[in-house]
């Protein structure tokens, strides 16, 4: 009898044994795991900072290549407003000289 009490104690004690490896590898699995989540999420986080500073640069460029096209089209528009102003500015002096000689000359 006294045989078989210690056959169950050393089951026991085995049973112990292999549970408290298992908490132990479980303990190091999950801090595995939570090293590798870390790691990728740090991975992800700096993918995506690294993709909104391409997209701001790229951005960037279209508003500077926009902004540019915009200067030379009020560039055209004022050059074109000159040459009519230009134009004009004889059309106007004839006006006037007609009013002076109308008013003045009779």
């Amino acid at each position: 009898m006294a045989e078989v009490v210690q056959e169950v104690q050393r089951a026991e004690k085995d049973a112990k044994a292999i549970i408290e490896e298992a908490e132990e590898t479980r303990a190091e699995i999950l801090e595995d795991a939570n090293s590798k989540a870390e790691e990728m999420l740090k991975e992800s986080e700096e993918a995506a900072l690294e993709k909104k500073a391409s997209k701001l640069k790229e951005f960037k460029k279209e508003l500077e290549k926009k902004e540019e096209e915009m200067m030379e089209d009020a560039s055209d528009e004022a050059q074109n407003f000159k040459d009519r102003a230009a134009e004009n500015s004889g059309k106007a002096l004839e006006f006037l000289m007609e009013e002076f000689e109308d008013e003045f000359l009779g």
